[in-house]
């Protein structure tokens, strides 16, 4: 075997590491987080979300500009008796791109045992972070949960995040907090924001 070909064979054992470690790195929520989407799209009409008095549609594409102040929010649903309090999360399964998420799911808003349409007399367990996708990382799919439940006691470890609370935001443990809480999702929608392309030619 010629140098060059042990240099190639070193490369592509190297590659295989790193990928394995990657992949194992990917927290499941990534995938739950994904399911649970899937799971509540088809009630997204349940959801009125709107950033500057425009109403959003599942899988709209937005200026990232544009979402950095927290959206109004509606919810088109009765109430409940038996679980009278909503719990609305805003989660990104693509951090820090699609395909490699192991920073993912990373958590942009709690707002935790509000009734009816008062989104704002909800606890806000993580201050509502807009989206801040890393340049070149294609684009970032950012998702809103909508559950009910029958208490307005909501057992979070993490306390209040702050804006700037990275760690805390980083690999969001949804099935965790969804299990200690007993939510029952009820409906959930998204939008779309990609990241800022990085001129391969400005350096040069």
């Amino acid at each position: 075997m010629t140098s060059n070909s042990y240099c190639c064979a070193f490369k592509l054992i190297l590659f295989t590491v790193i990928i394995s470690i990657v992949i194992t790195d990917i927290s499941s929520d990534v995938k739950y987080l994904r399911q649970q989407y899937n799971a509540g799209k088809n009630e997204a009409n349940q959801i009125i979300i709107q950033y500057q008095d425009k109403r959003i549609h599942d899988e709209d594409l937005l200026k990232k500009a544009d979402t950095q102040i927290a959206p109004h929010v509606q919810i088109n649903l009765k109430t409940d008796p038996k679980m009278p309090f909503f719990t609305l999360l805003m989660v990104d399964p693509d951090a820090p791109q699609r395909g490699n998420e192991i920073a993912g799911p990373w958590l942009h808003w709690i707002k935790a045992s509000f009734k009816e349409n008062y989104v704002n007399s909800g606890t806000t367990l993580a201050d509502y972070q807009g989206p801040t996708p890393p340049d070149g990382t294609g684009p970032h799919q950012y998702i809103f949960l909508l559950y009910k439940s029958a208490t307005d006691e909501i057992v979070f470890d993490s306390g209040t995040i702050g804006v700037n609370d990275s760690k805390k935001r980083k690999q969001f443990q949804l099935q965790k907090f969804e299990k200690n809480n007993n939510l029952k999702l009820i409906a959930a929608t998204s939008f779309i924001v990609k990241a800022k392309e990085i001129n391969k030619h400005e350096n040069l």
